[in-house]
């Protein structure tokens, strides 16, 4: 049985219902604009439907977005990532990622564990990435499979790695730990590739 996330429904279907509010209090006001004179009262009923409530749709529905973006079907959604997003199901596939997700040594929200980093604006910077891929495409100014702008950094396979028993005690993780924590080498020339080439 799927997950339902209660909290990302009530986020999204709230920032509908603020965004028709604000809509019908911006066109009642537009025609009262017309027949009134400029009082105390229709300001504040203008600063209220032009400023408070649009800027309440925007919070709402940038918190559904943020949220809706951890699902690995938002990921799936652009038919460029879909061989990815289909690559983490498929049993005959063995690379890193469908491992990951087949064996549930990441519960959910694979894509989003896996390629956000885990600092205070991590969400918002996988946000921007995920647009620039997107500009990226539709603009035809690079491949139409996304790459990394950056390489991978170990500190995302770390978070949940690093300090395990099973990694703690691997002799190559101990020769070359230092250049791991420091990005020389990545953690997936030795395990990689993460998805099919």
């Amino acid at each position: 049985m799927e997950h339902v996330n209660y909290s990302y429904l009530i986020l999204r279907w709230f920032s509908l219902v603020l965004f028709f509010v604000s809509l019908f209090f911006l066109v009642v006001l537009l025609f009262r604009y017309k027949k009134s004179e400029m009082g105390p009262k229709l300001k504040l009923q203008l600063l209220a439907g032009a400023g408070i409530l649009p800027l309440l749709t925007l919070f709402f529905s940038d918190q559904t977005l943020l949220e809706g973006m951890k699902d690995d079907k938002f990921c799936g959604s652009c038919h460029t990532m879909t061989p990815f997003f289909k690559s983490i199901t498929n049993p005959e596939i063995k690379t890193l990622s469908a491992l990951h997700a087949q064996n549930h040594w990441i519960r959910e929200k694979h894509c989003y564990t896996c390629h956000t980093d885990y600092a205070m604006l991590g969400g918002v910077k996988a946000k921007l990435r995920g647009l620039r891929h997107m500009y990226v495409f539709y603009t035809g100014q690079g491949d139409k499979r996304p790459k990394l702008y950056n390489p991978y950094p170990n500190n995302n396979c770390l978070g949940c790695h690093g300090g395990a028993i099973k990694y703690e005690e691997e002799a190559t993780h101990k020769e070359i730990s230092g250049e791991i924590t420091k990005n020389e080498v990545s953690c997936l020339d030795c395990h990689g590739p993460s998805h099919p080439e």
